[in-house]
Parts: C-alpha cells; sequence; structure tokens
C-alpha cells in the first residue's frame, strides 16, 4: 500500500500566507495607494512647519495655509484609512474595523474644523473651547486605540501590518492623555509610512501572484 492514512500530511493543510483572491484590487491601485500614504505623511510634516511659522515666528498667512492644508490632509487620510480598511477585509478576512474606522474619521474631521472655527487665544484660556478640545482629544485617543486593537487581531498578516498597528495604538494612547498630544504626532506619522509599506507589499503580492 502506497499511502499511509495514519501519516502526517506531507503539506500545510493551511497556507497562512497564501494571498486571496481580490478581484476589486490591482498591484497600480495598491501602489497608488502605497504612495497617497507618503504623501499624507509629508503633507503632515508641511502642516507642522507652517503652524511653526505661524505661532512662533509670526509669518502671516501662515495658519491659514496650515489650517486648509490640514483639512486636505484630513481628507486624504480618511480616505486611505477606510481603502486599509478594505484591504484588510479583502486580503485577511479582517473584521470589526467599520466602527473604530468611522469614528477615527469623524474625531479627525471634528477636530480639523474646531482648530479651524476656533481661535488659539479661545484654547489658550480656561472655557468651554478649551474643554471641547480637550475631551475630543480624549475621545480621539480612544478610538484610536479601539483601531489599533482591531487591526492587531487580524490574523496572518504581514509584519508591517503589525507594526503599523502597534504604532497606532501607542500613538492612540499618547493622543488620549492630551499631555502628549504633540507627541503622539511621531508614532502616528510613522505609522503613515507602514501603511504605505503595506500597500506595497499588497502589490509585491499580487505581482507575485500573477
Amino acid at each position: 500500500m502506497d499511502e499511509n492514512p495514519y501519516a502526517a500530511p506531507q503539506t500545510d493543510l493551511v497556507d497562512a500566507q497564501a494571498p486571496r483572491e481580490l478581484p476589486d484590487w490591482s498591484p497600480g491601485l495598491l501602489n497608488l495607494l502605497g504612495w497617497l500614504c507618503l504623501v499624507s505623511a509629508l503633507g503632515s510634516v508641511v502642516v507642522l512647519v507652517f503652524i511653526f511659522l505661524g505661532d512662533f515666528i509670526g509669518l502671516q498667512g501662515a495658519s491659514l495655509v496650515a489650517e486648509w492644508l490640514g483639512l486636505a490632509v484630513m481628507l486624504l487620510g480618511s480616505y486611505l484609512s477606510l481603502r486599509l480598511k478594505g484591504f484588510a477585509e479583502a486580503r485577511f478576512a479582517a473584521v470589526g474595523l467599520a466602527w473604530p474606522t468611522w469614528l477615527v474619521i469623524l474625531a479627525g474631521m471634528l477636530t480639523q474644523v474646531m482648530l479651524m472655527l476656533v481661535s488659539d487665544q479661545a484654547l489658550a484660556k480656561l472655557g468651554w473651547e478649551l474643554g471641547s478640545y480637550l475631551a475630543l482629544m480624549v475621545g480621539y485617543g480612544a478610538v484610536t486605540v479601539w483601531l489599533a486593537v482591531r487591526l492587531l487581531k487580524v490574523q496572518n498578516v504581514y509584519p508591517v501590518f503589525r507594526v503599523m498597528a502597534w504604532l497606532l495604538l501607542v500613538g492612540g494612547v499618547m493622543m488620549a492623555t492630551v499631555l502628549l498630544v504633540m507627541v503622539a504626532l511621531l508614532p502616528l506619522l510613522a505609522s503613515s509610512v507602514a501603511m504605505a509599506l503595506v500597500f506595497f507589499q499588497g502589490a509585491r503580492d499580487m505581482t507575485g501572484r500573477a
């Protein structure tokens, strides 16, 4: 008898890293999303530069540029978050990402709109404006942590996917403390770069499979 029914299987029962069928995705789209993530990260750095020029150097018009550029970066980041959600669901069968993703987008938009409508002077003194801003930061950080935890629960992902999730977690915790909001920008910016690498890795997977 050539086959022993009691012998251990010679191949893996499940190939955890086998690419799933992704009919709605292409290497070109994933590469484009990766580059947009890098543009988003660079845009965030430019926003910080204009904030510095406006608030500390006193350059006229810099604060206005920072506000509108910040809104554009926020809109781009929201789009990329939704695309990441869709990719994680399609590639890794991720679940439970919808609510935290949409809440992160909502919190980010509310924060940006508030910064555009409320003056720096109002945020520099005790009042409902400052209280609302601090509460928003705590909520923003909390939903970011929630999203990060959901991402960490996704199975059989790329190593850089886990790095991205941990960076989001650290950034969310820092943001929720309020005192470390500025420091939180570092891991959050790094998470954008890691997100780009996730999309690039997905593109390589699809290219290698074609």
